[in-house]
């Protein structure tokens, strides 16, 4: 196998170096660029989990070409193709000429040695993987088969027309709804039941599911479906039209590291506009977040059934949508794992004062629960020595790549880990300070530009900024009637539970795999102290505190020595409820947020042809004008502007000329351009931003008059040139 490696990734650096395959092969040459250069590294970990393996390989690779890819953009120095290459031929190296170390034939889980005498993680990930060849062994597969054949089916009758006005709920066929029942009903059936299914079935069965909820809406369009994609897409397809990041332009430049390595992979696997490729990021980070969850939950406990739960909380509560392509959700990505790393490679001895205040609560502990004694023995610790530098300089590197991605995602991590690396509990104790060093230094060079166009805080108010929602934002809360509760109820559900589960774990003596796992969910909260982050820091403290949260209620099910009625009856319950509240949330907005692929075309257009000195009027914001390399040239303030202000405005002459004239009063345009789209004008008038006759009347003015151009149509966006004059 490590032959067969070394001699793909030299197959790959020549086709890359000749810039040969084509779209054909580049969904290998994207395989073999996430895999190879991890794996090189990865491999020589001792008895690691597999799940963790998994992760530790894609996200390694990741970083490694996120490193180069941003200096060659910061030094304008673009050259992604022999970069590429050569990465791959020293994983081609490492591979062939450096052997992985011998297995010891140990792993450790917080706190619980395997060996092989006993059922290791080899022998859990095949468990029951084939109990025999009776129709128990088969049924479910075959049942998981069907399921995931009558979705396909559901996806192929659904087509891309809404039907209905609740967005895909009303939308999808009762066939969708069945197979998505079925599915779920398997992944409950396989952790609760009596004898557990195998962790094979499992994660198969897990893995459809994730396709289910995180896939079905992106692979019914052919384009990015959610607007806040776009502008993401065309920061990209700038930097890799130009080689360059200029951050005189946005706050994107100024962060480009997600940017960065997107171009760098698009020029590598021959896709150099990124709308080609971005709706994989929605399934491809749920997918690999799930996994991380997996992996993390298997380094707390041993307990198949608490880690399955666990990821399958984590899968059906995940509602805030930051899977899309972004750098948040490459930053959240990198967040997990140095969580993962750190549980795995970095745990250690906390200070006196922390062991003091175990101490106290393992007395408390014991006043509730007799039956587990208060002087029980602190979690041991069995953290290999040699392990600390590698997973050391691994989490300093996945700080870096994030520290030049996102502006918010660095000081999650920082809220999170910096305590537990000072206080002892993951060592060495100065990784904690460092991160918040790379975090600052790198602001501090921009912090002028973020203060006056942003703000560095909202207000010290944590309640009003937990509340505050942004002016002329839609969020999915809109919704009417008891529908727009659904994501306040989910939240509620799984904060509710994930707390209660921390107490039980608790109070099964477990203080300092609680105290570690408590402190990871509340950290995130912290933020709220003096940001609202325009209004999406509530969110955003609910995405960082699930996986901890999720882990949290797989403990309140199935902490105890036994499987009891009362803990099944609980699990199925709540799974159920996730199940229905997710996709009632996930599924019911679409209507106002999907991009049409007519749309995007138009978009496409402007951007071949837009001026820096030219105005543009479209009807909403939500209509994907920031799409291409041209994008700079309209983000002057006012160049892009709102048909809803100009016809709410009062005394506005519905004709080219008063077009113009408003356009000229407040730009001096060189060029004025009006696109009428049919999905953007059906929603601002769905949303009564102004009356129902006053869109179509100013454009049967624009289209029958001299004053105009009709210069763009493809059936369901026109776009007029209003003629200059005076």
């Amino acid at each position: 196998m490590d032959f067969v490696l070394a001699l793909a990734g030299l197959v790959l650096a020549v086709l890359i170096l000749l810039d040969l395959g084509g779209p054909i092969l580049a969904p290998v040459t994207f395989l073999g660029c996430l895999v190879l250069p991890g794996w090189a590294l990865v491999r020589r970990l001792p008895d690691a989990d597999p799940a963790a393996r998994v992760v530790w390989t894609v996200v390694m690779s990741a970083a490694i070409y996120t490193v180069p890819a941003a200096v060659m953009a910061w030094v304008h120095f673009w050259q992604p193709r022999p970069v590429a290459a050569a990465i791959l031929i020293a994983a081609a190296a490492l591979i062939a000429l450096f052997p992985p170390p011998t297995r010891t034939g140990r792993h450790a889980i917080y706190g619980h040695p395997v060996s092989r005498r006993s059922p290791d993680w080899r022998s859990l990930w095949t468990l029951g993987a084939f109990r025999g060849h009776g129709l128990s062994t088969y049924l479910p597969w075959a049942v998981l088969t069907v399921a995931l054949i009558l979705w396909g089916m559901a996806l192929a009758m659904t087509g891309e027309a809404l039907v209905g006005n609740r967005g895909l709920l009303t939308t999808f066929p009762l066939l969708w709804y069945v197979a998505l029942a079925v599915v779920v009903a398997l992944c409950i059936w396989a952790v609760a039941a009596k004898e557990m299914a195998s962790n094979t079935f499992l994660a198969a069965s897990t893995t459809g599911l994730v396709a289910m909820l995180y896939a079905s809406a992106p692979m019914l369009v052919s384009v990015p479906r959610l607007p806040w994609s776009y502008k993401h897409i065309a920061v990209t397809d700038y930097i890799g039209a130009t080689g360059q990041v200029d951050p005189s332009i946005d706050i994107y430049n100024r962060w480009p590291g997600f940017f960065s390595v997107s171009a760098f992979m698009g020029e590598v696997v021959g896709y150099r506009d990124a709308v080609d490729y971005a709706a994989l990021a929605e399934f491809g980070f749920a997918l690999l977040n799930v996994v991380i969850v997996l992996a993390i939950a298997r380094t707390l406990t041993s307990n198949p059934r608490i880690f399955w739960t666990a990821t399958l909380v984590f899968a059906l509560t995940n509602w805030v949508n930051q899977n899309y392509y972004s750098p948040q959700a490459f930053s959240y990505t990198l967040y997990l794992t140095m969580c993962l790393i750190a549980l795995t490679f970095l745990r250690g001895t906390p200070v006196s004062i922390a062991s003091s205040i175990e101490g106290r609560l393992h007395k408390l502990q014991g006043r509730f629960n007799r039956k587990v004694p208060a002087t029980a023995k602190l979690d041991e610790i069995h953290s290999s020595r040699a392990m600390v530098l590698p997973a050391t300089v691994a989490i300093l590197l996945l700080q870096a790549v994030t520290v030049v991605s996102h502006q918010l995602t660095p000081y999650m991590a920082i809220l999170a880990l910096f305590p537990l690396f000072v206080v002892g509990y993951f060592r060495p104790k100065w990784i904690g300070p460092a991160m918040a060093a790379m975090a600052i230094l790198y602001l501090l060079p921009n912090l002028d530009y973020v203060d006056n166009k942003y703000g560095l805080f909202s207000g010290f108010d944590i309640f009003k900024n937990a509340s505050y929602a942004p002016p002329q934002v839609i969020n999915i809360e809109d919704a009417s009637g008891w529908l727009g509760r659904a994501p306040e109820v989910l939240s509620l559900v799984v904060g509710l539970l994930g707390v209660a589960g921390l107490f039980r774990n608790f109070l099964r003596g477990n203080v300092r795999q609680t105290v570690i796992v408590a402190w990871l969910a509340v950290a995130p909260l912290f933020w709220l102290l003096g940001q609202s982050y325009g209004g999406e820091a509530k969110f955003r403290v609910l995405l960082f505190a699930l996986p901890w949260l999720a882990i949290g209620t797989a403990w309140l099910f199935w902490s105890g020595p036994v499987r009891t009625r009362k803990a099944v009856t609980g699990a199925i319950a709540s799974l159920t409820i996730m199940a229905v509240l997710f996709t009632i949330v996930y599924f019911q907005a679409e209507a106002k947020f999907r991009v049409p692929k007519a749309d995007v075309e138009a978009a496409q257009w402007l951007d071949a042809r837009v001026g820096p000195r030219d105005v543009i009027f479209e009807t909403n914001a939500f209509f994907p004008l920031l799409i291409g390399p041209n994008y700079p040239s309209y983000l002057e303030w006012g160049r892009v502007t709102s048909l809803t202000k100009f016809l709410q405005g009062s005394q506005r002459s519905l004709t080219p000329e008063g077009v113009q004239q408003y356009a000229n009063n407040n730009w001096k345009p060189e060029r004025v351009f009006v696109v009428f789209s049919d999905s953007q004008r059906d929603q601002a008038i769905k949303d009564k931003l102004f009356d129902a006759n006053m869109l179509p009347a100013l454009e049967r003015e624009i289209a029958v008059g001299d004053k105009s151009d009709h210069v763009y149509d493809n059936g369901a966006v026109r776009i007029y040139q209003i003629k200059k004059t005076g």
